[in-house]
C-alpha cells in the first residue's frame, strides 16, 4: 500500500490521511533531534563501550541476527557483552527477539527495558563483569551515548518509500544518516549491482565517510518441533505452506526460494503479530487446502505460536527456518575490526 501501487479509493483515502499526519510526525522528530544535537537534552554515559545496532526505517532489516553475530564475535574476542533491548510488544517482560537471543546467547544478559539506562543497571547486576553493551534498535534512542552507531539498511526497500511515518516507513529524515559510524546493507543479494550503487549514492549524500558493508541473510537449515535440526534437502520437492509476521515478509519468502524451497502458498501477517489458537487452526486448514506437506515459519513467529502448536500439533509437520548472517567478501572482518578499534580491548576483570 505504501508504495502507491494500490490505487483503490480506500487506499488513496488512507494515504491522504497519512500524508496529512506526516509533517507533524516529522516536526516532532526534527525538534527532538535538534535538542540532542545542541546538547539541550543530554545523552547518558553507561560507563562502558556501547555499540548501537539500529535502522532508519520501521520494519525488519535484520537487527536480531546482526546483534547475535556481534555478540558471538565479541565473546570470542574476550569481551563480556550484554544486550539492551526496548522489549517491543513484550508480554511479561519477554519479547520474541529477547527469547531468540536468550536461547542463542546463553550466559549473555539480554535485558528488555524501554529505559535503556535502567536496563544497563539490570545487566550489570546480572553480570558485574560485563565489558560492553549492545544497544538493539538504538538508532533513535539518543538518550544513551554510543561509541559505534551501526545503521542497517534493507537493500530491497532501503528508505521507507521516501516518506516519514505514517505515510512511509522512515523513522526520521534521511539527514539522520549523518550520525552513523558504519552502514550494513542487509539482504544485499536480493538486488542487483545498479541498485546497490543507487543506495550507496543516497547514503553518501548524507554521510560521506562511514564505511558501507554488505551482507545476506541465508537459511542454512530448519529446526523441528523437538528442537532437532533438519537439512534443507529433506524438504525440497515437498509442497510447502510458508507464513510469517515480520517486518519484511518478502525477504523471508525470497530466502526460502534461494534455499531451494519453493512455497506452494504463503501468507504474511503484520509485523510482531500476536497469533491466537484459532489462527493457528486457520493456518493448518489453509495449508491442507493447498495440499501442503509441510509448514515453515520464522524463528520470531515460532516463539509466538509454539504454545498453540503444543496444544494442537496438527497433522502437518512444521519447521522454523534458522537464519544465518553471511557477509559479502571480507566485510564481516572489516566491520569487526572497525568496532574493536573504536571500543578498545576488553577491560581487565
Amino acid at each position: 500500500m505504501l508504495d502507491g501501487t494500490d490505487r483503490s479509493v480506500g487506499t488513496r483515502a488512507l494515504l491522504a490521511a497519512a500524508r496529512c499526519a506526516e509533517p507533524f510526525y516529522g516536526l516532532g522528530v526534527r525538534l527532538r533531534n535538534n535538542l540532542y544535537d545542541r546538547g539541550i537534552k543530554a545523552a547518558h554515559d553507561l560507563g562502558k563501550p556501547v555499540i548501537s545496532v539500529g535502522n532508519i526505517t520501521a520494519g525488519g532489516t535484520g537487527k536480531t541476527p546482526t546483534v547475535r553475530w556481534l555478540a558471538e564475535q565479541l565473546l570470542e574476542a574476550g569481551h563480556r557483552p550484554a544486550v539492551l533491548m526496548r522489549g517491543y510488544k513484550s508480554a511479561g517482560g519477554i519479547s520474541d527477539e529477547r527469547e531468540i537471543l536468550a536461547k542463542e546467547l546463553p550466559g549473555v544478559p539480554i535485558v528488555a527495558n524501554p529505559d535503556r539506562v535502567a536496563g544497563a543497571a539490570q545487566a550489570l547486576q546480572a553480570d558485574p563483569q560485563t565489558t560492553l553493551f549492545i544497544l538493539d534498535d538504538g538508532m533513535q534512542h539518543r538518550r544513551v551515548k554510543r561509541d559505534v552507531n551501526l545503521v542497517l539498511i534493507l537493500a530491497a526497500e532501503p528508505f521507507g518509500f521516501g516518506h516519514l511515518l505514517p505515510r512511509g516507513l522512515l523513522r526520521e529524515p534521511l539527514a539522520g544518516l549523518s550520525r552513523a559510524d558504519a552502514f550494513l546493507l542487509t539482504h544485499s543479494g536480493e538486488v542487483d549491482a545498479s541498485r546497490i550503487e543507487e543506495i550507496t549514492q543516497t547514503i553518501r549524500s548524507h554521510n560521506s565517510d562511514a564505511p558501507i558493508f554488505r551482507s545476506d541473510h541465508l537459511i542454512p537449515s530448519l529446526r523441528a518441533v523437538d528442537g532437532s535440526t533438519t537439512d534443507l534437502e529433506s524438504v525440497r520437492g515437498k509442497r510447502i505452506y510458508a507464513f510469517c509476521g515480520i517486518g519484511s515478509p518478502a525477504s523471508f519468502f525470497a530466502n526460502l526460494k534461494k534455499a531451494g524451497i519453493d512455497a506452494a502458498q504463503s501468507r504474511a501477517f503484520p509485523d510482531h503479530y500476536a497469533y491466537s489458537g484459532q489462527e493457528w487452526q486457520d493456518i493448518q486448514d489453509a495449508a491442507r487446502a493447498a495440499n501442503a506437506d509441510i509448514l515453515i515459519t520464522t524463528e520470531k513467529d515460532w516463539v509466538k505460536i509454539a504454545p498453540f502448536i503444543s496444544a494442537n500439533p496438527g497433522e502437518l509437520r512444521i519447521f522454523r527456518a534458522e537464519l544465518s548472517l553471511q557477509f559479502q567478501e571480507d566485510h564481516g572482518k572489516q566491520l569487526l575490526n572497525l568496532i574493536q578499534t573504536k571500543i578498545g580491548p576488553p577491560a581487565l576483570h
